[in-house]
């Protein structure tokens, strides 16, 4: 049951100008502004809050972010509550710096009391897929194909195939996917990590805190824009400190606090491309030397764009066991025809061949 939102408080809209100028702010005015909306959001609850931990390095930060306001301006601190789902996707290196983080940070803010709680989906990933469908391209257009194949007459359908114009897909790119032989769905997030974590947040009765950032997506820069930073009125309340962050102000977040992050990122390095300014005082933009998102290893969202190796081929080498299930296996299903995961594998080589993406 969803509790009604706190006396007082209410979803702040952002207009676009407004939006802009938040995003272009620098670091550290970003940094008080977030200790602004996470007192916000702590206070609205009474301190009943929980922090949804990926083990990603924005979550990461996050974490820092909500410890260092409870042990400096909150007393007694209430405790930090990170809640991690462990869907069985993380690459292996995640799952170990979920725990050695928090360990971490019990020793950097001794006054907080940080509790971690661990907690699985009720589906694994081949069995979502074998439901619901391959996740590929983004979630819109995942979302859009599925609603396109259940009624060939809807708005989505005649956006995909170009029939109706939208600025949301790019009308007739996709629309070949119609007919793909697979399945295709935007269901994977919501079964495996959105469910568990509304289903904890209803067992404990906290409210989440998450490292949402508007530029990761339309979708999020709209959502942002329409409720503020925390969404109070919304069916799932979300606190979301970082919504005007960017992925360069997370990167320098990191190395000016000299925060650990998953080994699985590799070094963070200012690097033009040719030349590396990481020893200089030389303006440039940062980034991992490994993965540079680390959610799901097998989400086939944005692998299309990704330019030079992309991280099916990286996995083939860093995580031959996990590329091997995630590519091999797979098998036409007699009951309707379509390709499927298998005992064997997931069986994405040919779910990326349709596509065109190199593996």
């Amino acid at each position: 049951m969803t509790r009604a939102t706190p006396i007082g408080y209410a979803n702040q809209p952002i207009g676009a100008e407004a939006a802009k100028e938040l995003l272009a702010q620098p670091l550290e005015d970003k940094i008080l502004r977030s200790y602004s909306k996470i007192e916000e959001w702590y206070t609205a609850w009474g301190g009943s809050c929980y922090v949804s931990f990926s083990g990603g390095k924005d979550s990461t930060v996050l974490s820092y972010l909500v410890a260092d306001w409870l042990s400096h301006f909150r007393t007694p601190p209430w405790p930090l509550n990170l809640a991690f789902v462990n869907t069985g996707l993380e690459y292996p290196e995640i799952q170990r710096f979920v725990d050695e983080y928090t360990a971490w940070l019990r020793r950097e803010f001794p006054r907080v009391t940080i509790n971690l709680d661990r907690f699985r989906p009720k589906m694994n990933v081949r069995q979502v897929i074998e439901r619901h469908g391959y996740p590929i391209i983004s979630k819109r257009v995942s979302g859009y194909i599925c609603s396109a194949r259940n009624n060939p007459d809807s708005m989505r359908a005649k956006w995909i195939r170009g029939e109706e114009k939208t600025t949301f897909v790019s009308g007739g790119t996709w629309e070949f996917l119609i007919l793909a032989p697979f399945k295709i769905s935007d269901r994977c997030c919501d079964v495996m990590k959105k469910h568990p974590m509304n289903y904890y947040a209803a067992a404990t009765g906290r409210r989440a805190i998450t490292a949402e950032m508007a530029t990761e997506s339309l979708q999020r820069r709209e959502e942002w824009e329409r409720t503020g930073c925390n969404a109070f009125q919304a069916q799932h309340p979300k606190g979301k400190p970082m919504s005007f962050w960017t992925e360069q102000d997370v990167l320098q977040y990191i190395v000016d606090r000299q925060l650990p992050i998953a080994s699985v990122y590799g070094d963070i390095v200012a690097s033009d491309g040719e030349n590396d300014y990481s020893a200089t005082l030389t303006p440039c933009a940062l980034h991992c030397t490994g993965c540079h998102r680390t959610g799901c290893m097998f989400c086939g969202f944005g692998a299309h764009r990704e330019k030079g190796e992309n991280r099916f081929q990286r996995m083939h080498h860093t995580h031959p066991k996990h590329y091997d299930f995630c590519i091999g296996g797979g098998e036409f299903d007699p009951a309707d025809g379509l390709w499927k995961p298998n005992h064997k594998g997931l069986g994405y080589a040919r779910v990326l061949d349709y596509i065109g993406v190199a593996y």
